[in-house]
C-alpha cells in the first residue's frame, strides 16, 4: 500500500479539484468533499510530515531531544512515508532505534522502481545485516547497492569495512584504491586506512594515520576515536585512550561507529576503574577484530590485579605519530588525496596475511 499512497493523494486532489470547479453540486456538498478530502490527504501524509518534524529536530543538533526525533521517525516509518523519506528515516532509525522497524522499510524501499532510491536503500540495508551480524548479506547488499550506480564515501566506506570483516585484505585495497581515484575520498576512508592497519598489527602506523586525520579535520563521527582508543591501549596509555572515548560520545554515530554509547561509556568505566583496568586492557589488546566487528571484547576470566596508572607499565614505548618517517602518505588535506597516496600493491606481508586468514 505505502507504494501507492503519492498516486492516491494525486488522484484525491484531481477528484477534489474536478468536482468543486466543474460539477453544478451545491456549495455544502462541495464544501463538505473539500473538507473529507483534506482530511484524506493530511492522513495520508502524515508520515511525511512526522518525518519533516523530526527532520528539523534533528537540525537543531540537540542530544537532549534525540530520543524524541527517533520516536517521531520510527512513527513515520510505521505510518508510511514517500520512498526517499523512508529511507533517510530509515537510516537515522536504525543508527538510533529500533533496527527491525528500519529493515522493513529498507526492504520495501530496496524494491523501488527507482534506481537512485533502490541504490541508497541497498547501502543502508546493508548496514542492517552488518548489525545482524550477518556479513555476507551486508556485502551483497552493499556491491548491489554499487550497481545500482550508488557511489558515494558512505558506500564505499561500508565496502571496505565488510571486507575487512572477512578478512578479504585485497578486496579491501582494491576497493579503497577505487574510491580514492574516483576522487570520493573522505575522513572515514582514512580511518579505514587506519583499520587495515590495526588489522596487520601495525599500530605505530595506524596511530600516524589516525593523528594525520585529527590534526587536519577532527572528524565528525566516532569510529576514527574507538579505533585511536585502541592504538593507544596497544601502549599501555589509558589516560589517552579514556580521553578518545570521551570525545567519541559527543560525535554522531553512525552503524559502522562499531560501539553503541552504552557501550562506550561501558568501556570507560571499565578503564577508569582501578579494579578493572587491566582486564580491560588486555580484552581489546587481544581482539584486534574489533577494530571493524561491533561489540565490545569479551572480557577473560582470569585473575588481575589492581592498577591506577594512566600508562602502564611493561607495554611498548608510545611511538611520536607525528613524526613524518612512520607513512609514506604526503602530508596533504584529507579532500585533496589522490590515487598516488595510497600504495596497493599487494606485498610479499600482505600475502602471507591473507593466507593466515584465509577462512
Amino acid at each position: 500500500m505505502r507504494k501507492y499512497r503519492t498516486a492516491a493523494c494525486v488522484l484525491i486532489v484531481f477528484f477534489m479539484v474536478a468536482f468543486i470547479f466543474f460539477t453544478a453540486s451545491s456549495p455544502e456538498a462541495k464544501l463538505i468533499l473539500f473538507v473529507i478530502s483534506l482530511l484524506l490527504l493530511l492522513v495520508l501524509n502524515r508520515g511525511n510530515a512526522l518525518y519533516t518534524k523530526a527532520a528539523r529536530i534533528i537540525a537543531r543538533k540537540n542530544t537532549a531531544e534525540r530520543e524524541k526525533a527517533v520516536m517521531m521517525m520510527e512513527k513515520a516509518l510505521q505510518i508510511g512515508c514517500s520512498e526517499s523519506n523512508t529511507v533517510s528515516a530509515a537510516t537515522f532509525v536504525l543508527q538510533h532505534g529500533n533496527i527491525e522497524t528500519a529493515g522493513k522499510g529498507l526492504e520495501e524501499a530496496s524494491k523501488s522502481s527507482f534506481r537512485d532510491t533502490r541504490g541508497k536503500a541497498k547501502a543502508a540495508l546493508s548496514m542492517y545485516y552488518w548489525i545482524k551480524g550477518d556479513v555476507n548479506k551486508a556485502l551483497d547488499l552493499a556491491e548491489d547497492a554499487k550497481r545500482e550506480k550508488n557511489k558515494d564515501a558512505a558506500l564505499y566506506v561500508n565496502l571496505c569495512t565488510y571486507y575487512l570483516a572477512k578478512n578479504d585484505k585485497k578486496k579491501y585495497r582494491a576497493t579503497l584504491a577505487e574510491a580514492v581515484q574516483n576522487k570520493i575520498i573522505n575522513a572515514s576512508l582514512v580511518d579505514i586506512q587506519a583499520i587495515y592497519f590495526i588489522l596487520s598489527g601495525e599500530y605505530e602506523k595506524a596511530g600516524a594515520t589516525l593523528e594525520r586525520l585529527m590534526q587536519q579535520v577532527r572528524p565528525n563521527t566516532s569510529a576514527p576515536y574507538i579505533h585511536y582508543a585502541m592504538v593507544y591501549l596497544r601502549y599501555g596509555h589509558v589516560k589517552d585512550a579514556v580521553s578518545m572515548l570521551k570525545e567519541a560520545l559527543e560525535k554522531p554515530f553512525s552503524n559502522t561507529s562499531l560501539l553503541s554509547i552504552d557501550e562506550i561509556e561501558s568501556m570507560v568505566d571499565g578503564l577508569e576503574n582501578p579494579e578493572t583496568r587491566l582486564m580491560w586492557v588486555d580484552a581489546v589488546n587481544s581482539n584486534r577484530m574489533m577494530a571493524v566487528r561491533p561489540g565490545l571484547p569479551k572480557l577473560k576470566n582470569a585473575q588481575y590485579g589492581k592498577s591506577s596508572d594512566d600508562v602502564l607499565p611493561g607495554y611498548p614505548v608510545l611511538p611520536d605519530f607525528t613524526d613524518p618517517s612512520i607513512l609514506s602518505i604526503r602530508e596533504e588535506k584529507i579532500d585533496e588525496y589522490d590515487s598516488r597516496e595510497i600504495d596497493t600493491d599487494l606485498t610479499k606481508d600482505d600475502e602471507a596475511w591473507l593466507k593466515k586468514h584465509d577462512h
